[in-house]
């Protein structure tokens, strides 16, 4: 039979292996999104005032009550922004980018960057949606936040 005392030095070992195991894996995280946004700024030839610039429109929130189409318009209008900072060279490059795929670690580092966007995979896109409401239309009322089958 284990003890309260016993059971509980057990715990605070695993929770401090958990924690530390955490740390571990966001700092190669971050340490290979660096090294994404590096290869991004190589392959793309963006000055160091091209980052700023880039980095200072995506600091950029929006406001907490803005509706999905709202919130989609905002974050498209920042995706212009961002581009605006390029040259007509550099957008060819990031066109160039995206038709090659994500596996690239230099289109990891667009992404990082907002230049570029990745497909979600657990998502269908939105016209092939299986209630067959347009893009951005609400549910019908009396069916908001259930599921199905609960009325």
């Amino acid at each position: 039979m284990i003890h309260n005392r016993q059971a509980m030095i057990v715990g605070a070992a695993v929770l401090a292996s958990c924690v530390t195991a955490f740390a571990q894996q966001n700092q190669q995280t971050r340490e290979e999104r660096q090294e994404a946004i590096s290869a991004a700024v190589e392959a793309l030839g963006l000055t160091n005032d091209q980052v700023a610039q880039i980095r200072e429109i995506r600091r950029e929130r929006p406001a907490e009550d803005l509706s999905p189409q709202d919130r989609r318009a905002w974050r498209q209008a920042l995706n212009a922004k961002s581009e605006a900072v390029l040259t007509d060279d550099q957008r060819t490059k990031v066109a160039e980018m995206k038709a090659a795929g994500p596996e690239t670690k230099a289109f990891a580092g667009a992404v990082a960057l907002g230049l570029a966007t990745r497909q979600r995979p657990n998502r269908a896109p939105r016209a092939a949606r299986p209630d067959g409401r347009p893009d951005g239309e609400a549910r019908p009322a009396g069916r908001q936040g259930r599921g199905p089958g609960r009325g």
